[in-house]
């Protein structure tokens, strides 16, 4: 099975393709104009793109909810208009999808969240586990990909995670 994980932005779009289990390729889009719907219209044609290059089987995307942009109703409008070119898409193209919110997909990760743990805290670690666990540097739209792939397709955790964060705190 071939599958496409997406982070979605309407600025900076990560993604991965998993075979399998296996890591196969990794990116992002960047999309650089002020209006939002030119943004849109990037982040579709660059992801149809790779649907075309990679024939994915199934696409896994993050799911946005409100808290997770502070509540500011323009940008989840934005999201979710990307969300639904997004699935408009890949239904078109006969690709199975389904949401994971960025707790779930973490959790399987073994990256901990939840109460008092803020979204910029946790970038770091994104990126850090997807160093630890494939020996590659990307940056955190890639990360969160990645980590959305590993996830979906049951990725196994090669040694236990011991991040150290820039203060020196230790977490697993």
């Amino acid at each position: 099975m071939i599958v496409l994980a997406l982070d979605l932005s309407t600025k900076n779009t990560g993604w991965s393709i998993f075979t399998d289990q296996s890591l196969t390729a990794h990116g992002y889009i960047n999309a650089g104009s002020t209006n939002v719907f030119r943004r849109i219209h990037h982040m579709v044609d660059e992801i149809k793109k790779i649907i075309t290059q990679y024939n994915p089987t199934k696409a896994i995307i993050e799911d946005v909810l409100p808290e997770d942009v502070k509540h500011n109703i323009q940008v989840y409008k934005a999201l979710t208009y990307l969300q639904g070119f997004i699935c408009d898409t890949l239904d078109t193209a006969k690709i199975e999808y389904a949401f994971y919110t960025a707790s779930e997909w973490r959790k399987k990760c073994g990256i901990h969240t939840g109460r008092g743990i803020k979204r910029e805290s946790l970038k770091p670690k994104d990126i850090a586990f997807v160093q630890s666990q494939f020996g590659i540097k990307v940056n955190d739209d890639e990360a969160d990909a990645i980590c959305i792939g590993f996830a979906a397709v049951g990725g196994k955790i090669k040694e236990p995670q011991v991040i150290v964060d820039e203060d020196g705190f230790e977490f697993a």
